[in-house]
């Protein structure tokens, strides 16, 4: 199943961050009622009413902000903080930023980064200096909250959300839910993996790095 959603007259920082499935799942102290036959999965918005406008989650209190973004977006930013790639959250969206980690008796490399709208954060391996994605989680950059785009892991890939429109402009944002709720199982698998391995300790070496700009 595909959900489109016009943009830019929806706004973005209010798209998926969770497809609500499973009958009876608890949401916001309310168990969610079964759909019925046919009926379109429920988009759960970044902790808003939809319809309307979201502010930036840089500027609510922490506490708030941890129950409304995704895992590996906390476990990212940890190790970006831990790195010193930012020093404050309002430089996530000072530009573009890259950070790439070592670790003693691990064979991949840890990549995080962003270009443009775009986050990636992942494993990878190398091929005569080609970099294979194994796995690889990008996202969707949009006021300092991070939405699932796909799953890229060696040769395949797993879309989630994908944008659609006239000369590269931004009309419609694409959504596959059921990619989605496969993108939120595995990004809480692997930010909890990052999180053991401990990723922002000072034993995880630098290989490259650039810091954001304004």
């Amino acid at each position: 199943m595909l959900i489109t959603i016009e943009y830019p007259e929806i706004e973005i920082p209010q798209v998926v961050t969770e497809i609500q499935q499973d009958a009876g799942k608890e949401y916001e102290g309310q168990a969610e009622e079964p759909k019925k036959p046919g009926e379109e999965a429920k988009i759960r918005y970044a902790g808003v009413p939809e319809g309307e406008v979201c502010k930036s989650c840089l500027e609510m209190p922490e506490e708030q902000r941890k129950t409304m973004i995704l895992e590996i977006q906390q476990v990212g930013e940890d190790i970006l903080r831990a790195h010193k790639v930012i020093t404050e959250l309002s430089d996530l969206l000072k530009g573009e930023w890259f950070l790439k980690l070592q670790k003693p008796g691990i064979e991949k490399k840890l990549v995080l980064a962003k270009y443009g709208e775009e986050i990636f954060i992942g494993f990878y391996t190398y091929s005569d200096e080609v970099p294979i994605p194994d796995p690889n989680l990008v996202l969707l950059s949009q006021n300092g909250f991070w939405y699932p785009q796909r799953i890229e892991e060696k040769f395949e890939e797993t879309v989630s959300s994908f944008f659609t429109g006239a000369y590269g402009d931004y009309d419609f944002l694409n959504i596959f839910p059921e990619n989605v709720e496969k993108f939120q199982v595995f990004q809480r698998d692997f930010a909890k993996k990052l999180e053991n391995q401990g990723w922002n300790r000072p034993d995880a070496e630098i290989l490259e790095k650039i810091m954001p700009k304004n």
